[in-house]
């Protein structure tokens, strides 16, 4: 699942790219604490390379990151199962792992403006109007599959915001109950991971 050479995961094993959402620094900590004596030092460079790896992936200005990422951080060419260079239902968990990780080892200082980032561009859209988007921004016509989920994980990117829209993020997520009916799955996955982490109940065990 790794590229050996960059130290960054695959998508899947087969495929020379990978995914941002894929990318957990703060378990590969504890990996590098845990793990076998032999195993600790990859487990350390690729916590560091997944840092370094979504300050590429993430948009400069918007925060949004595309489904599949090139090992550069560039979204991945359209792939035979669909085109996935867009910020869609897999980016959503990009701002969660990115929280949690500073709320936890608190390494990259780059991570409480790309929480910023990401709440500030969602400030001003209702989640009823949450979209398909390019990184850069541009809205698609076609809703998000996942608007429930969307909005949990921009909540918990307000464990390493500090910018105005935090505390506002955490209301709206407070006062949204669980998604019922089709593609509750993912929804409410998202929903009990942010509930968990804004609630200081997401530990490391």
């Amino acid at each position: 699942m790794w590229d050996p050479e960059t130290k960054l995961i695959k998508f899947i094993p087969e495929t020379p790219f990978s995914d941002p959402s894929y990318h957990l620094p703060h378990f590969y900590e504890l990996f590098a604490k845990y793990a076998d004596e032999e195993d600790q030092r990859f487990w350390k460079e690729a916590a560091a390379a997944s840092r370094a790896y979504l300050h590429t992936a993430c948009h400069p200005v918007t925060g949004l990151s595309p489904e599949y990422a090139n090992y550069d951080g560039s979204p991945a060419p359209i792939q035979p199962h669909g085109d996935f260079r867009h910020f869609y239902s897999d980016a959503y968990r990009v701002a969660a792992n990115i929280a949690l990780d500073w709320e936890w080892f608190r390494k990259d200082h780059w991570q409480i403006e790309q929480s910023n980032r990401i709440q500030s561009f969602f400030s001003d859209i209702e989640m009823s109007d949450y979209r398909r988007y390019t990184i850069e921004g541009e809205p698609f016509d076609e809703p998000s599959l996942h608007p429930v989920g969307l909005l949990a994980t921009n909540a918990m990117a307000s464990l390493a915001a500090d910018g105005p829209h935090a505390d506002t993020f955490v209301r709206k997520f407070w006062n949204t109950p669980l998604r019922q009916g089709e593609r509750r799955y993912y929804d409410n996955c998202l929903y009990f991971f942010s509930m968990l982490a804004l609630s200081g109940k997401y530990r490391m065990y």
